[in-house]
């Protein structure tokens, strides 16, 4: 039989081992968490880090482009960048700019559209006329130039995209135009995205940028064409078009101008094939008009969507005689209606966006290989990068843009 002593002594024994237990599991369970805590402050500083590298990163974009047109476009390869990403945080990182590449023009518009908006936004709803701001003045012209460099041809973005040409797209314009609200409208986003146009890059009779490469860039936007004559030429011809639509509906709606074809048929063909005749004159004077209606422009006068009596240049005689003017073309008693910007706008409202933004960037990158580095391609830029990292077993995913 156990005694007292040996009882008690049994007693003590077995509150030690539960002590001993209850330290220990007590212990491991400090270890675990002093462990995870260690881990958790390890993840939390590298998510930290990398945030920061990724925003590093981001401040890489190249400054020319940025300076001269408003754009983020981060330069370099999936490698270089996450050489780049590992230099500045010491982990092993990957950085890839696949999924945020130029060739996705959405990104690079909604750019032009923040930059728009936040750079002159105000400026351009207060002070937008019926021209575009500024007028280039006081920079010398540049001379007409041709692309011949076969490389940047090649490389250029808008290089793969179909493309509508803009002188057939003109000619379906025609009675649609008589109401343009929706093309001069401000504040919505066709508006200052060719406002973008308007004001970054130069046109014919006004130049933006001394140092670019093309004279009519913006012509080269309307009409992709690897010299400015080229460009120059199909635009006026698409004006042409757009200027004989409206100039015929104008000539059958003034009776005085239907009774002078109608006696000048007679007077050419008798008869009944006289109603030909007079189609033919109508076209022949619409065209006359025209044609007179762009050099009008080019020369920095105005003219009329929708033409009355005074704002019409050229009479029947005119056109069957021959006559041009004493400086080229026939000046109406009246200077009202559109600039050559003007009609610019038009023809890139109706422009397709995904074309227009990529020949945006044509235009950089052709002046950035000209100006500061040629070998510079805007399809090695991004507008973004995702960043992936193992770090103590934890993966950590980030997507950074501008």
């Amino acid at each position: 039989m156990m005694t007292d002593h040996a009882f008690l002594k049994q007693k003590r024994g077995s509150s030690a081992v539960f002590l001993v237990v209850i330290v220990a599991s007590l212990m491991a369970i400090t270890l675990t968490l002093v462990f995870a805590g260690r881990n958790a402050v390890r993840i939390s500083i590298a998510d930290g880090s990398l945030h920061l590298a990724s925003v590093s990163l981001l401040s890489e974009y190249d400054y020319y482009v940025q300076r001269d047109y408003g754009l983020f476009l981060l330069p370099g390869t999936d490698i270089q960048l996450s050489q780049s990403l590992r230099d500045y945080t010491g982990f092993s990182a990957k950085a890839s700019a696949g999924r945020f590449s130029t060739v996705n023009t959405d990104a690079v518009r909604q750019q032009i559209l923040d930059y728009m908006k936040s750079a002159v936004g105000v400026k351009l709803l207060e002070e937008a006329g019926s021209d575009s701001l500024g007028d280039g003045s006081g920079i010398p012209a540049i001379p007409d130039r041709t692309l011949r460099h076969g490389p940047t041809i090649t490389s250029l973005p808008s290089r793969a995209l179909p493309d509508t040409d803009i002188v057939t797209t003109a000619q379906s314009l025609g009675e649609n135009l008589k109401n343009p609200g929706a093309v001069f409208r401000t504040g919505t986003s066709k508006f200052f995205m060719d406002e973008y146009i308007l004001q970054k890059f130069n046109r014919a009779e006004c130049t933006r940028g001394p140092n670019h490469f093309f004279s009519s860039e913006v012509e080269y936007v309307l009409c992709g064409k690897l010299s400015d004559e080229q460009n120059r030429h199909r635009t006026d011809l698409a004006l042409e078009a757009i200027r004989l639509g409206l100039n015929l509906a104008h000539i059958y709606s003034d009776p005085e101008k239907v009774e002078a074809i109608t006696a000048a048929a007679e007077v050419i063909t008798p008869g009944p094939i006289g109603v030909l005749t007079q189609v033919g004159i109508a076209t022949a004077w619409a065209t006359a008009e025209s044609i007179n209606d762009v050099k009008l422009l080019h020369k920095g006068h105005k003219v009329p969507l929708v033409k009355t009596a005074v704002s019409w240049a050229i009479d029947l005689d005119a056109v069957l005689e021959g006559y041009k003017g004493e400086d080229g073309c026939i000046h109406p008693q009246v200077d009202t209606g559109r600039s050559y910007a003007d009609y610019l706008r038009i023809l890139l409202y109706v422009k397709d966006e995904d074309i227009k933004t990529a020949r945006i960037l044509d235009l950089i990158q052709i002046n950035m290989r000209k100006n500061y580095d040629g070998r510079f391609l805007v399809q090695e830029c991004a507008t973004g990068v995702s960043i992936d990292a193992d770090i103590y077993g934890r993966k950590l995913s980030y997507d950074r843009i501008y």
